[in-house]
């Protein structure tokens, strides 16, 4: 499964242990939390939350803006002849 692939990827926790929560055959420990966390930052928490305190919501805005705008200023500097 990519998903579990690309979770492990990005937090080394094992693609294994991230299919059992997918299938949700387990939950993460505190230990997993705190590394998906680190790895994903406010919008993680806000996916898991019913309603998220309003600075949690601002924060992941502002987290997804900076990936979106690291996005547009690769795909221009693509533009101008900087990556092929």
């Amino acid at each position: 499964m990519k998903t579990a692939d690309n979770v492990a990827a990005d937090t080394g926790i094992s693609a294994n242990t991230v299919s059992k929560w997918l299938d949700r055959g387990s939950a993460p420990t505190s230990w997993a939390f705190l590394r998906l966390l680190s790895a994903y930052g406010p919008d993680l928490v806000c996916a898991v939350m019913d309603s998220p305190p309003a600075w949690l919501d601002r924060a992941a805005k502002e987290q997804r803006r900076e990936r979106l705008e690291a996005q547009i200023a690769a795909l221009q500097s693509q533009l101008d002849g900087g990556a092929r």
